[in-house]
């Protein structure tokens, strides 16, 4: 089954590493990079339907709209049967994971940077709730 990825994710540099790992790992898909969380749920708003399967990564901490802001405009907007959200940040803090990890389109936590067991890990989710 195909699924659209979303990087929603205001460093280049880590963006630019993070579709490398994707494509190396084998996760394929349609990519689309936004700097910030309003284009993406703009985007989103327009693109999403429940035909569609999306991956989301998404960084916490970024300008215009966060990552928090994000996923409150998305949970309203999207279904669980079609998307998961992978969290990308750079602290560990455990409230923040708590909370985050309570919404049903999250499917994981990340802590930067990704390596190669991370990468084999997202790709194990995902062929498991979308089949490859």
């Amino acid at each position: 089954m195909s699924y659209k990825i979303i990087v929603i994710e205001d460093d280049p540099i880590f963006t630019f590493l993070l579709e490398k790992g994707l494509k190396a790992t084998g996760i394929t898909g349609d990519i689309t990079l936004f700097t910030n969380g309003l284009t993406a749920i703009n985007f989103l708003k327009e693109d999403y339907n429940n035909d569609n399967n999306y991956v989301v990564f998404l960084d916490l901490n970024m300008p215009v709209m966060n990552g928090w802001k994000f996923m409150e405009h998305f949970e309203v907007l999207a279904n669980p049967s079609n998307c998961m959200v992978f969290v990308l940040t750079s602290s560990g803090n455990k409230l923040d994971i708590d909370n985050l990890m309570a919404s049903p389109l999250v499917t994981d936590f990340v802590i930067k940077p990704i390596n190669d067991i991370v990468f084999k890990k997202i790709k194990n989710a995902i062929q498991s709730k979308f089949g490859e």
